[in-house]
């Protein structure tokens, strides 16, 4: 199971970084959000459970209790993810609305080699 995860979480990093690398602005911002699933997923996996466990439980004599904190860190890190693409798209719409263009090179300026 470690190792299916380890492939999700390396697949999902590799098309973030491939997202990001684009020159469409909506591109870019995919692959932010791809990049917060991938950091979700790492958070997921850095729960250390039993051999015998797959479950998040912590063993305290004949009681059992679950484990809240990768939980808790997981739902922080959804919020500020879904608040972050909320805001890069509004800035990408605000953006396209002022200048036309969707593409990143063409937001850059002109050089000041090119004269």
């Amino acid at each position: 199971m470690n190792m299916i995860l380890l492939l999700v979480i390396g697949f999902l990093v590799f098309i973030g970084t491939y997202m990001i690398l684009s020159i469409n602005l909506i591109r870019i911002v995919i692959g932010i959000s791809i990049y917060t699933h991938a950091g979700n997923l790492i958070i997921m996996s850095m729960g250390h459970y039993g051999q015998h466990m797959s479950e998040p439980l912590i063993a305290s004599g004949k009681q059992y209790f679950v484990d809240p904190l990768l939980q808790a860190l997981v739902l922080t890190a959804i919020v500020i993810g879904f608040a972050m693409t909320a805001f890069l798209l509004v800035l990408v719409y605000r953006t396209y609305r002022v200048t036309k263009e969707d593409e990143i090179d063409v937001l850059r300026g002109a050089d000041d080699n090119d004269e």
